[in-house]
């Protein structure tokens, strides 16, 4: 732990913030600062997912894209 700094917190309920409450001990995806939640919405090319900003616990959505179809169905040039 860094000095100084406060006890972690632990994560709010799956209902209000993507993350389940329980403590078992399961790792979550991190993608860089940031720990990925429950998927909020799924297209043809991209999901959106629930994340936490691990450093000041700020919750937002991510846009996961596949790139490998973008570019099997020509959306973008390369």
């Amino acid at each position: 732990m860094v000095s100084g700094a406060s006890p972690s917190r632990s994560a709010p309920s799956e209902s209000s913030s993507g993350f389940s409450s329980s403590s078992s001990g399961v790792s979550r995806t991190r993608m860089g600062k940031y720990e990925l939640g429950r998927t909020l919405g799924e297209g043809t090319f991209a999901k959106v997912k629930f994340a936490r900003n691990i450093v000041n616990g700020e919750n937002v959505a991510i846009k996961i894209i596949d790139k490998e179809k973008v570019l099997r169905n020509k959306m973008i040039a390369h």
